[in-house]
């Protein structure tokens, strides 16, 4: 310990590079963090879906978005193709959703959504979906969210969902959802963009 103490005196200009390379990092570092929570994204999933009344495990894609409206307001909307084998289903929905601040990075939300969807060998069914959740970072780049919704086509579904968004670069993250419901449970990775 002495001898780190007699070699940090002997040496300022060394402890001043060190201190130059520390502070250039942290720079370099936080000019890659995440740019705040935005609602002004497009997103693309790979999405693994298991219907408990159809006995069904389906797969495929879901593209989703949200624009914002206003400082409050904004758009969401998706569509996703889980169909081909025996079972399988198309999706589309939109709906308009209101934000408010919950702390400085992080939000609540709700949105009212119409959906229609179309399963492979059934009827077609159009319903609403009305949705709770709240969205922030929990660390610089890691955005977490947690949202509890309700589906009413067909039986109706409730579903408590979660997810994670990890921002490599500003615009740019890699994500993680997964949704537990009581008819349909669901788990979905992929990849999203601010604009």
């Amino acid at each position: 310990m002495n001898n780190l103490i007699k070699n940090s005196i002997k040496n300022p200009i060394k402890n001043l590079t060190h201190i130059a390379l520390v502070a250039g990092l942290c720079t370099s570092i936080s000019a890659y963090a995440a740019p705040g929570i935005s609602y002004n994204y497009a997103g693309l999933q790979y999405v693994d879906q298991d219907l408990d009344d159809a006995n069904c495990d389906q797969d495929g894609l879901r593209l989703s978005g949200s624009l914002e409206l206003s400082s409050d307001f904004f758009a969401v909307g998706y569509i996703s193709d889980v169909s081909g084998g025996r079972c399988g289903s198309e999706a589309l929905g939109v709906g308009i959703g209101y934000r408010t601040l919950f702390g400085a990075d992080s939000s609540l939300y709700g949105t009212l959504s119409a959906e229609h969807i179309s399963p492979d060998g059934r009827g077609s069914d159009t319903g609403l979906v009305a949705a709770v959740g709240l969205r922030g970072f929990v660390l610089n780049n890691l955005e977490a969210k947690v949202e509890l919704s309700h589906h009413t086509v067909y039986d109706g579904n409730t579903v408590l969902g979660g997810g994670v968004a990890y921002w490599f670069a500003p615009q740019f993250a890699v994500t993680g959802d997964v949704g537990l419901g009581s008819e349909v449970s669901e788990v979905a990775v992929g990849v999203r963009m601010n604009f």
